[in-house]
């Protein structure tokens, strides 16, 4: 149960008080408000969905309470010669771990689902931020330990936040491998994370482009989203001289997106 310090600070976070003035407040206080404001969002993989034929549905999001660390994701991966985008989808799992900051605590199970994380004497784990200066960026970092000392063989995951040159926050997950589900690089998205990919991100269905892909279009009605643009965009030539799956690949990039 969450302390009422962490209850305060997460509602005057959530109010989003551009007038507040930090210098008024407790250092302790002020410091906890500023990693809240840089950390305390949600992320998706928006800009690599989809990789040639793998769709990627992968989302992750960040709350700091003043004391614990709680990261929430969702992951999924699925061919789309095996599954439809559109017709199959299904919203990936929400799972999460919660970790005090800076101190010794078990391994989650969703960190060490695998039992990778095993040996003789216990594993544990502990979780660390550190912040910039002028508070642009940070780096949330995963430490394990064992009979009383870290563990230096293996790679500590990291969840590194910063802005991007478009002026996007950015969440880039490095080390975890097969430490839950979480890795790449992340955009911020105003969704939250229970929301994310409730719903197909693209209205077009993989059996239609097979359809118009084989010279059978269904022409009865509206076709799928944005295809007499994409007709029409795609160079003769190009189409001519690729296979049916390097087609396929480059078509679902354009119609990908509303």
């Amino acid at each position: 149960m969450r302390s009422l310090r962490s209850l305060c600070l997460l509602k005057v976070h959530s109010l989003s008080l551009p007038t507040l003035d930090l210098g008024l407040l407790p250092p302790s206080l002020a410091k906890d408000i500023k990693i809240m404001r840089l950390c305390n969002k949600s992320f998706m993989n928006r800009d690599d969905y989809f990789d040639g034929f793998t769709v990627y549905q992968h989302a992750l999001s960040i709350q700091f309470d003043g004391t614990s660390w709680t990261i929430q994701y969702r992951s999924n991966n699925f061919l789309i010669t095996e599954c439809c985008p559109h017709c199959d989808f299904v919203q990936p799992d929400l799972q999460q771990f919660t970790l005090e900051d800076r101190k010794l605590s078990p391994v989650p199970v969703q960190i060490n689902s695998e039992q990778f994380y095993k040996g003789p004497k216990e594993v544990l784990i502990t979780l660390s931020f550190t912040m910039k200066e002028d508070d642009t960026s940070g780096e949330i970092k995963i430490q394990f330990f064992q009979d009383g000392g870290p563990i230096l063989s293996r790679d500590n995951p990291t969840i590194t936040i910063l802005m991007n040159a478009e002026r996007q926050w950015v969440a880039e997950c490095d080390g975890f491998y097969r430490v839950a589900d979480i890795g790449g690089r992340y955009i911020e998205t105003p969704d939250p994370i229970q929301d994310v990919f409730s719903t197909p991100l693209h209205h077009s269905c993989i059996g239609t482009v097979m359809d118009w892909l084989n010279g059978d279009p269904d022409t009865s009605g509206d076709f799928f989203f944005g295809l007499d643009d994409v007709i029409s965009a795609i160079d003769d030539d190009i189409y001519n001289q690729q296979e049916t799956e390097e087609f396929l690949e480059d078509f679902w990039k354009l119609v990908l997106w509303e």
